[in-house]
């Protein structure tokens, strides 16, 4: 199952001239903001170790995919897809809405998805900490 992110706000831009789209990037806690860059870290640690080990696996990560379009007219490798996330955590910048829209269609329905959820993560009690044992 995906992991659940929560974001606190979303900022939607104005389009550029000649563009058609605006960007939405989600703004989220320090928190929340440092566990979805190790979730996206931990995911590309793992491709890597995966494409060092299997032929099949490194061809489909170089290449193209049906779909997958960049504005250029190319499309997006897998690779692509995820050095673009690792880099955006690493310039420290709020995640934008196109960005999580490809990571998620390359990984649909496994764990390296990633759901956000509007709103705050919620906090556990010192009442839960002290009276909620399962």
């Amino acid at each position: 199952m995906a992991p659940e992110f929560h974001y606190t706000s979303r900022k939607e831009m104005e389009p550029r001239p000649g563009v058609r789209f605006a960007t939405t990037y989600y703004k989220q806690t320090q928190a929340e903001y440092a566990r979805l860059r190790s979730h996206i870290y931990r995911v590309a640690a793992e491709i890597m170790a995966a494409c060092d080990s299997d032929l099949d696996i490194y061809r489909w990560w170089t290449r193209p995919l049906k779909g997958y379009k960049k504005t250029a007219g190319a499309n997006y490798t897998p690779s692509e897809i995820v050095t673009d996330m690792v880099e955006q955590f690493v310039k420290q910048k709020d995640l934008p809405s196109g960005m999580l829209g490809r990571w998620n269609r390359l990984f649909a329905n496994t764990d390296y998805d990633i759901r956000l959820v509007s709103g705050r993560p919620a906090q556990e009690t010192t009442y839960g900490k002290l009276f909620n044992y399962a």
